[in-house]
């Protein structure tokens, strides 16, 4: 992946830190100790995975490149990367055979590991035939210059503490709900009542269970189909999302297909015209089903990574505590309640954040037992920080994955 490197011998727990319904949604620091042995032939796999045309290849390259690794217990970490690249690429119809095909290829294994063992029971027999009939996913953009309004709660009625990018998405059946544009859930979340609003097929018997950097942890989840959902007149057929009771959100994995756009405070842009200047780049980073968007920073003299979660509340969340200024009470970046019992602890901090073309003072926040997934900057995991919605009072972010040109520009 581009600028940021995840040892190969992790990725075999890959789709347990899915976090799909999250902001930031990788692997928790405690993951990382987690020792597995490694083979040549793997590292080949995951080091052209890596590479510019492992990252640009279809599924049966990967699956080809996979069926070379001869190991057995390289051949099924890299078959799970196959399975994570499907569910990345929304080829729910391609799941089942493979899935099951791995299942049994590497039965005693699954069954010696925990993980992997939760891994593949994920489907039930009447979810891998609702899989099985899905329609290819397909996407289609239109060429114009469109302006979509981004509203600041889920709904005219509802007034939360906290302010997030909220944006109207219309179903095929005529319903439309709002969704966080979350730049940092790696995957699109719904939640039950919307998804029973919008005629999702719901797959009964799939079972997930997925974590938070928030410090939350086994929280359910189920998968589901949706026939059609458009943003704007961008249509996406055929989508496979995951459901639960939380808030509806549109995330990385949709946000970077809908092509050239613009996010600013007030307006999600399609088709701008091409950016000029680009102060601080963008990478778009993969892992799997995994992604993100990355800058290169420091904070307080300290070289780190900037994810661009448009998702989190915050200015900045750092996942490391600083020079402290005081500790407060706050609702967890990201979430819509406004109930007391939910506002965890947070303590602020002053510091000096340096991007490409910039340096600010800045405020910044860090939550304790929060577990922002750490970046691996120059052969070293490093504590990542979260540039959320509030920096685009100051920022807007031009996106350009395609052509390999994103940019996040101070405003004016």
């Amino acid at each position: 992946m581009n600028g940021l490197a995840m040892q190969p011998v992790m990725r075999s727990l890959l789709l347990l830190a899915w976090c799909t319904a999250v902001s930031t949604g990788v692997m928790a620091a405690s993951e990382l100790n987690v020792v597995k042995q490694s083979y040549e032939s793997e590292q080949d796999f995951y080091q052209w995975l890596d590479s510019k045309e492992g990252q640009k290849a279809s599924l049966a390259q990967m699956r080809q490149r996979c069926d070379r690794v001869q190991d057995a217990g390289s051949n099924l970490s890299c078959s799970v990367s196959v399975v994570a690249r499907m569910f990345e690429l929304k080829a729910a119809n391609q799941l089942p055979d493979y899935y099951l095909t791995i299942k049994r290829k590497h039965a005693r294994a699954i069954e010696a590991d925990p993980e992997l063992k939760l891994l593949f029971s994920m489907f039930g027999d009447q979810s891998l035939a609702t899989l099985r009939a899905t329609g290819d996913f397909t996407v289609k953009t239109s060429s114009r210059r469109e302006v979509l309004k981004l509203h600041p709660y889920s709904s005219d009625a509802f007034v939360a503490d906290e302010v997030l990018p909220f944006i109207d998405v219309d179903a095929a059946n005529g319903h439309s709900a709002r969704f966080v544009l979350d730049t940092g859930a790696p995957q699109t979340r719904v939640n039950y009542r919307t998804a029973k609003l919008m005629g999702i097929r719901l797959l009964t018997d799939s079972r997930y269970a997925y974590s938070t950097f928030y410090g939350e942890s086994e929280l359910s989840a189920r998968l589901g189909v949706l026939d059609s959902i458009k943003v704007g007149s961008s249509e996406f057929r055929n989508v496979l999302v995951f459901v639960s009771d939380r808030d509806n959100l549109l995330g990385l994995d949709l946000i970077s297909k809908l092509g050239r756009l613009k996010i600013s405070r007030g307006a999600l842009e399609l088709n701008p015209a091409p950016v000029v200047r680009c102060e601080s780049p963008v990478v778009y980073s993969r892992l799997d089903i995994n992604q993100r968007l990355v800058i290169a920073a420091r904070l307080d003299k300290r070289a780190t990574q900037a994810i661009l979660d448009t998702g989190n509340v915050d200015y900045l969340t750092s996942g490391a505590p600083g020079s402290q200024v005081n500790g407060a009470t706050s609702l967890a970046p990201g979430h819509s309640s406004s109930k007391a019992s939910s506002q965890p602890r947070y303590q602020t901090f002053n510091g000096l954040l340096k991007l490409p073309g910039h340096s600010l003072s800045i405020t910044y926040k860090y939550y304790p037992g929060f577990t922002i997934p750490p970046s691996w900057v120059s052969g070293h995991y490093v504590p990542s920080i979260l540039l959320g919605w509030h920096a685009f009072d100051d920022f807007e972010l031009y996106l350009d994955i395609g052509a390999g040109r994103s940019c996040l520009n101070k405003v004016g």
